[in-house]
């Protein structure tokens, strides 16, 4: 599944399209909202964070529907996928805030530890159990408020693979978004477009293989 996904991405790039609109956006308001709240000495950095992920949260859930017809069909319609995303906008958001949600307690509970490492392992292990959330959402025709329910029971289910996934998906995260980064040779408005690109590279990635996943563990193979 995860070297297939390599040709079927070079003939589906509008994947990363979703996350790349939101990886544009967040760039420019991470220069507009240093700039607007200034006066306030950064209070609204947070509220900006917040909203950032939940744009990428449900820009997420537009490219697993996306990848989830392109595992169908070969090729998939960044416009019907969008359409499918706007009627379940409701369940998909309910996904993505108790994904975050829930991932944030994880590393409250390992922070209040005071070990680092717990705190990472404890985010991991809360990614483990919710990662198949958004999908549940998305493709699954799960209600959002059940969503992580339904990802826990998958990922119960199928520990294993659940696991391969997501050290996969953390491996190619870090690779692009974080380590490829260190690496960019251009100046600093260069260098945010093109780790933006980076970010929706990653993320294009990852929701295919998560869409192909979650459709196997839902009893609902390709073939």
């Amino acid at each position: 599944m995860y070297v297939r996904a390599l040709p079927l991405y070079a003939r589906n790039l509008g994947v990363l399209f979703p996350p790349l609109v939101v990886a544009l956006i967040a760039v420019g308001l991470s220069y507009f909202s240093g700039w607007f709240f200034a006066a306030m000495s950064g209070a609204g950095g947070g509220l900006i964070n917040l909203l950032i992920n939940f744009m990428y949260g449900f820009a997420f859930g537009v490219s697993v529907i996306f990848a989830d017809d392109a595992w169908r069909h070969g090729r998939a319609s960044l416009s019907s996928a969008w359409n499918d995303a706007r009627r379940k906008a409701g369940n998909i958001l309910l996904a993505v805030i108790g994904f975050l949600f829930l991932v944030w307690i994880a590393h409250m509970i390992g922070g209040i530890s005071g070990s680092a490492y717990i705190a990472l392992a404890l985010g991991a292990l809360a990614i483990w159990a919710f990662v198949y959330a958004i999908p549940a959402a998305a493709i699954g025709g799960t209600p959002g408020s059940a969503a992580p329910s339904a990802s826990l029971q998958a990922a119960r289910r199928n520990p294993l693979a659940t696991t391969i996934l997501v050290i996969v998906s953390l491996f190619v995260w870090w690779l692009l978004s974080i380590y490829a980064t260190d690496y960019l040779p251009f100046n600093d408005i260069g260098n945010e477009i093109a780790a933006a690109l980076l970010r929706a590279i990653a993320m294009g990635y990852i929701a295919l293989v998560v869409a192909r996943q979650y459709s196997d563990l839902a009893f609902r193979p390709y073939w």
